[in-house]
């Protein structure tokens, strides 16, 4: 029985490799993430299973081992709980929403994947066989990417230039190619058979072309700081091969060289055309999308000196960008003033973890280093190990400094740490340096069929608690949504259903329900069908008022309530409404001063409740937070000239077009209504 719950742990150790592959667009809301992360959860939920019945089988052989880096692991854990509970929103920090799915509940079971892996696989050949599985699996999914780069609109990729493959986002791609290309290094290393040394040729072929497919710069960065650590490492740990050593230096010194020139000519045609590498050269901090991250890392830092311990706490850095929001994000567009994350692991775990969170998140990198260079000096293990696993870390960490993580980067990343801890740990596994250290087999106690039962019982039930109930719900969501277009009474019912099924996401099924209620209401009033539209938005207001008890600091659903509040006073022509609607955005306004689209709004509704001074103060505060922003300045002229001050309507208009302002072709009519009107109607 003992061997069977091994193999079997195993084989659901292989079927966690292809979960980056699964993708349900027809099925599930955010197809590329839900699938993948319910498939995740419930593999590792059964790995538990039988990594209970092992412990109960031999405690003492297969109890976890304290490595240095299972303590990391294990305090990193610790610290993600302690600052999920006491920071802005426990809520969302532990279920987190389903774009990501990478709340505390999540993360714990990645943890539970580390601690089973280092503790049942121990044996040498069966990390071969489960690293040479893993980077095939990854090869199909840069294939995949490779297929997208000829057919762009392929799996939802949209006709983009930079592919995404299976993982819906084309950082993610580049970040999962660059682990495959060290997999595929270190697995070449250590391959005796010419036939698996050409396989991972190969298979480290797609993995660096994904590199660039998806086109994340950061990614190149990572890469090129991890050859450098490789080219290092392997010039100190040669000591006795000086002309290995001087081949080496030379490749490394070379390479500068290359970098340096390519930098210096990096205006030229010829160094922007290289993909990926000419955007990273010429790459700026000072505009585009460069200035809008630069922003985003400032806040981090003002969020983590107000809460500079544990932090706001996991996925709650949406609620640090807004009370520190900076006007300046909407001269990039209204795109680029909703950031959700940090977009560097580094700046987003100082302000969600805090100091103690951030300090930790390093040392799973630099940990595993300390330990591997540790056994290479007592000679555990050899260079290969030591140079490229070090390498992975360094270029992992880097690509991480300008992107998020997502739950692809977790599984490999997670894994790679269970094999570097089971390499240097004290346990009956052939280290990679050839060594095994012989223990004495303690004898296996069988399990009899109650705990085996009882053990599947529980199992099954947190499978089908928390993630088949919040499959069916994401699902019958999806199915309600499309259903709004065709028959909006029908979807009501299954949008019904959703909802009693049950799920920690219900925030987010009301948010996207109501959303798309929103959109079909214009539809709806077109067609003479008022009274399900009055009824449609009476509903959706009532659930988004449900949200912001739940999540008070989200300032999105604020707007999204408003914006329904607005439109029953539209419909009703019930002022309790437009008062609703003040309320609302008030109190928004309060958890983030400074965004424009709340000052906006909420000064259209002072108008309609006859305060125009307010409304007047709304937009002035708005252009004096930033001056650059042309629909400021053109609210601010308007309310003027609805004031019967057409003065200084036209000096307001006059003023922005001295400041070098331009305005959109869809507000020329009204600028040259209010500079050539004689009268103004008071």
């Amino acid at each position: 029985m003992v061997f069977n719950l091994r193999r079997f742990i195993k084989f659901l150790a292989v079927l966690s490799f292809f979960v980056p592959l699964v993708v349900v667009p027809s099925t599930y809301i955010f197809p590329f993430i839900v699938p993948k992360i319910l498939l995740f959860r419930s593999l590792v939920l059964l790995m538990l299973g039988a990594y209970i019945l092992l412990l109960v089988s031999n405690w003492k052989e297969y109890r976890p081992r304290l490595t240095g880096i299972t303590w990391v692991v294990s305090l990193f854990f610790v610290s993600l709980a302690v600052s999920t509970f006491v920071g802005v929103d426990w809520y969302k920090s532990f279920w987190d929403n389903h774009e990501r799915m990478l709340g505390l509940f999540t993360i714990f079971h990645f943890v539970i994947y580390y601690f089973v892996l280092t503790s049942v696989i121990k044996e040498l050949n069966d990390w071969r066989w489960l690293l040479r599985i893993f980077l095939f699996a990854g090869s199909v999914v840069m294939f995949i990417g490779l297929l997208q780069k000829f057919n762009p609109e392929m799996l939802l990729n949209r006709g983009g230039s930079r592919v995404s493959a299976t993982l819906g986002n084309s950082i993610y791609l580049s970040g999962y190619g660059l682990f495959l290309v060290f997999l595929a290094i270190l697995l070449f290393f250590k391959e005796q058979g010419g036939y698996w040394k050409i396989t991972c040729i190969l298979c480290g072929f797609f993995g660096f072309g994904g590199i660039f497919w998806g086109g994340s710069r950061g990614t190149v960065l990572g890469l090129l700081a991890g050859l450098f650590t490789l080219l290092l490492f392997y010039i100190i740990g040669l000591k006795q091969q000086k002309k290995i050593r001087i081949a080496f230096l030379s490749i490394l010194c070379f390479v500068v060289i290359l970098i340096s020139g390519l930098f210096v000519f990096r205006q030229t045609n010829f160094v922007k055309q290289i993909p990926s590498v000419g955007a990273l050269l010429n790459s700026s901090f000072t505009e585009g999308t460069g200035r809008t991250r630069l922003m985003a890392w400032e806040i981090a830092i003002d969020a983590w000196k107000e809460k500079s311990v544990f932090g706001w706490g996991p996925n709650n850095y949406f609620y640090a960008f807004n009370k520190y929001y900076n006007p300046k994000f909407l001269e990039f567009g209204w795109g680029e003033t909703w950031f959700d994350n940090g977009h560097s692991a580094i700046f987003n775990t100082s302000a969600v973890q805090g100091t103690v969170g951030l300090l930790l998140y390093v040392s799973l990198f630099a940990m595993p280093i300390f330990y591997l260079w540790r056994a290479w000096r007592k000679n555990a293990i050899d260079v290969h190990l030591l140079s490229i696993s070090s390498a992975f870390f360094v270029a992992h960490f880097v690509h991480n400094a300008f992107v998020f993580e997502n739950p692809t980067s977790y599984l490999y990343f997670f894994f790679f740490l269970a094999f570097i801890s089971a390499q240097i740990s004290n346990v009956p596994a052939s280290s990679a340096g050839g060594r095994s250290i012989p223990v004495v087999k303690e004898p296996q106690k069988s399990v009899s069929w109650g705990p085996s039962g009882a053990v599947l019982v529980v199992i099954l039930l947190l499978i089908y608690s928390t993630d088949v109930n919040p499959s069916r719900a994401n699902k019958l969501t999806l199915g309600a949504i499309r259903l709004l277009y065709s028959n909006p009474t029908e979807a009501l019912v299954l949008y019904e259903k959703a909802a009693q099924t049950s799920t920690p996401h219900i925030d987010d099924i009301r948010n996207d329900f109501s959303r798309t209620v929103m959109q079909l209401i214009p539809q709806l009033v077109q067609s003479k069908q008022s009274d399900l539209a009055l009824k449609l938005l009476l509903f959706c207001l009532e659930e988004l008022k449900r949200n912001m008890l739940v999540h008070p600091l989200d300032v999105r659903v604020h707007l999204q309530a408003a914006d329904i509040a607005l439109q029953l006073f539209q419909a009703k022509k019930d002022a309790s409404y437009l008062f609703q609607a003040e309320q609302i955005l008030t109190d928004a306004l309060s958890k983030s001063p400074k965004r424009q689209q709340i000052q906006y709004v909420l000064a259209g509704v002072k108008l309609q409740l006859q305060k125009p001074k307010e409304a007047l103060k709304l937009i002035q505060d708005s252009v004096d937070s930033d001056p650059n922003i042309s629909e400021g300045w053109l609210r601010l002229a308007t309310i003027y000239y609805s004031l019967g001050n057409l003065e200084e309507a036209r000096a307001t208009l006059r003023s922005a077009k001295a400041n070098g302002l331009q305005f959109e072709a869809k507000d020329q009519s009204t600028i040259d209504f209010i500079l050539t009107s004689t009268d103004v109607k008071k």
